[in-house]
Formats: C-alpha cells, sequence, structure tokens
C-alpha cells in the first residue's frame, strides 16, 4: 500500500494551531502510565528521491524525531540476493547500524521488527528479484516452491537470528490478501505456504515471535458476519462486505497484524466521514483483541495510517491524532505507524505524528 511522496503543501498557521491544541489536550486528558509498544514502518523505497537524502540519513532523521521503540525494516529478495545462491545483507545492515548507533544514546532503546518474504511492504507488494525467470515470477506457486526462494528465507533468518535488537519476524506481508500490484491475476498466497513460513521461521530461530499481517473490514458488524456461521453465505449478499484475513491471519501467526487504513481509494467519504470511519475501526480493534486474547495471542497495529494514501485527499494531520486517541487503550500491544517517510518534507505532518505518538503512549483516563 503506497502512500504519496509528497503530501498537500504546508499547513497553515491557522491549521497548525488547531493541530497542535488537539494534541496536547488529548495527551493532558490521556494521563502518563505506560501503553503500547509504539514505533513506524520504514521502507528505502519510500523515501524521497528529491530529499537528498540517503535511506540511512532519512531513518536517523526519523529516530530522532519520532523517539520510536520498533521500527519495522523490509528485507527485499533482490535487495540481499542480487544473484541466484549469493547473499549480501550489507545494505540492511547498514539501517541496522544506524539504529544501534542512536541506541547508544537513546532514552528508549529501539528494537526491530524484520519483514521476510517476496509480499513484502510498499507497492508493488510483490517483490521478486530482476535474475528471477519471468515466468517462474509470473507463477506464484512455482516462484515459492524454487529452492533459490526457499534458501533467501534461510539464509535471512540465520543472518539475523541472533541480532541484539530483533524484536520479531513477519513473514510475508498481507499474504492471504489480493491487494492491488503490477501483475495480472491473485497475489494472495495459500494459508499452507504462509504456514509452512511459519514453521521454517519457529524451527530457525525459536526465541522471537512470529506474526501474520492482513487487514479488516471498516465495521465491526462486517468483521463479526465473516466470523459468523453465515460467513459461507455472505459472498452473496449485496452492499458491503468483510475484507481481509483476520481469522485465519491469527491462527497462523503467534500475534495477529492488523492494518488499518480510514481513507484509501475505494473510501466514500460522503458515506461516512473519516472521524466516523476510525470509530469504527477502533471498535473492531475491542473485537480482535479480545479473540487474540482467547487464542493466548496479542494484538499488533501493524500499518495505522499516518498520512495521505497517494494522491486520495481526506486525511488529515487531526484524523491522524484522532485515530491516536482512538485506538490505543484497546488491548494493542504494538502499534507501528505508516507513512512516516513523508513526514520529512512537511513539518505539519511532522508535528502532528510526534504528538501522535505521545497520545499512543499516554495511559487511557
Amino acid at each position: 500500500m503506497s502512500l504519496t511522496r509528497r503530501v498537500a503543501a504546508q499547513l497553515s498557521a491557522l491549521a497548525a494551531l488547531a493541530v497542535l491544541a488537539f494534541s496536547q489536550s488529548a495527551v493532558a486528558l490521556l494521563g502518563g502510565a505506560a501503553g503500547p509498544l509504539v514505533g513506524f514502518s520504514f521502507s528505502p523505497e519510500s523515501v524521497s528521491a528529491g530529499s537528498g537524502r540517503t535511506s540511512g540519513q532519512a531513518l536517523q532523521l526519523l529516530l530522532h524525531r519520532v523517539v520510536p521503540e520498533l521500527v519495522r525494516l523490509p528485507v527485499y529478495w533482490g535487495d540481499v540476493a542480487p544473484a541466484p545462491g549469493r547473499f549480501d545483507f550489507a545494505a540492511l545492515d547498514g539501517l541496522i547500524d544506524t539504529i544501534e548507533v542512536y541506541n547508544a544514546d537513546a532514552a528508549r532503546t529501539v528494537r526491530v521488527l524484520l519483514v521476510v518474504g517476496a509480499r513484502n511492504i510498499v507497492y508493488p507488494e510483490l517483490h521478486v528479484p530482476d535474475w528471477v525467470d519471468e515466468a517462474e515470477a509470473s507463477q506464484l506457486g512455482r516462484l515459492y516452491e524454487s529452492s533459490d526462494y526457499r534458501a533467501y528465507l534461510q539464509a535471512t533468518i540465520d543472518h539475523y537470528a541472533g541480532l541484539p535488537i530483533l524484536y520479531a519476524w513477519q513473514v510475508e506481508n498481507e499474504p492471504l490478501d489480493n491487494v492491488t500490484t503490477d501483475r495480472d491475476g491473485s497475489v494472495a498466497l495459500p494459508a499452507e505456504v504462509v504456514a509452512d513460513e511459519v514453521r521454517l521461521a519457529r524451527a530457525l530461530d525459536p526465541d522471537h515471535p512470529v506474526v501474520v499481517t492482513t487487514f479488516n473490514s471498516s465495521h465491526i458488524s462486517l468483521d463479526r458476519l465473516a466470523d459468523g456461521p453465515l460467513a459461507p453465505l455472505s459472498a452473496g449478499f449485496t452492499g458491503p462486505r468483510a475484507a481481509g484475513h483476520p481469522n485465519d491471519a491469527l491462527r497462523l501467526g503467534d500475534a495477529l497484524g492488523l492494518d488499518l487504513y480510514v481513507v484509501t481509494p475505494s473510501t466514500d467519504l460522503a458515506e461516512a466521514s473519516a472521524r466516523t470511519r476510525i470509530a469504527w475501526k477502533a471498535q473492531t480493534l475491542d473485537y480482535w483483541a479480545q479473540k487474540s486474547r482467547d487464542a493466548g495471542k496479542q494484538l499488533w497495529v501493524t500499518e495505522m495510517q499516518a498520512a495521505p494514501w497517494q494522491d486520495v485527499p481526506g486525511f488529515t494531520p487531526a484524523d491522524l491524532m484522532r485515530s491516536a486517541t482512538a485506538y490505543r487503550g484497546r488491548g494493542v500491544s504494538v502499534i507501528l505507524l505508516w507513512g512516516v517517510e513523508d513526514w520529512l518534507e512537511n513539518d505539519g505532518w511532522m508535528q502532528a505524528g510526534q504528538h501522535a505518538v505521545e497520545i499512543l503512549r499516554a495511559a487511557p483516563g
């Protein structure tokens, strides 16, 4: 899910003051006990080419300004495997070095969540090395069964299993869901493929949990419908339908990772505003947090919308802070903000993001 490299022009002074007033009052009302583990996703592919910054410089700046506790980093197959059977982790090691240097003087130690798999974060969603045969790349079954792909998974987990700041693994990204990409046909993976990769990760690294991610419906009633006895019949219903595969993702992983977006290309804001949709999403978190507890697992928000979707207006800095206020205190153990790379190009969004992090860390009143 790619977010715009360029958000709307600088906030007006009046809007910036309104955002600040909203955030300060929210933090004051919420109090000060410990909240969820808060951080962000970071992809070198999302760093603006026009910024003049390297990915390491962008990450370093975000670490100092956002002060996260967890950073999610992708392990792109093509980036670490420049040729079949040959692995080079230098670029990703460099980003991890940036975090470790920051940790030396930081009040909060930052840990990392590593995403391994061809289905990985940022458009085009399916990331395959240029050297992979085109015919093989076009058939997911063959691609995922290949020895080269298995070698990439194993080499990555072996390389980072002993990393002191490793927090957890994420196997693929929204692997059960068919998302928009640059290729024809479905990119959804069979559950057994994902289960096999989870087993591999646990076998090679039994010390770190594995999260499987998905998205869910806009409203709790749709999630409940998909989770109930009428689920097989719901495909024939007219009107809004359930989305994502949260039950399956919960079953497969040690934690359920939900990706939360309220303003997307398919969102009808005339039907329900962003503020209303944020409240709806918060109710779904209550539902899935309880389902996760019942399964003896945790609920994580692996992507919390924190910037506008590319070329889609309607999500504002105030919506970001409303989301933070609505989502915290819902039994979520980890919250990772999505779109923070864009904050580097807009002071208004950076200010809103910093206050959103404060809100998420504050105790519910």
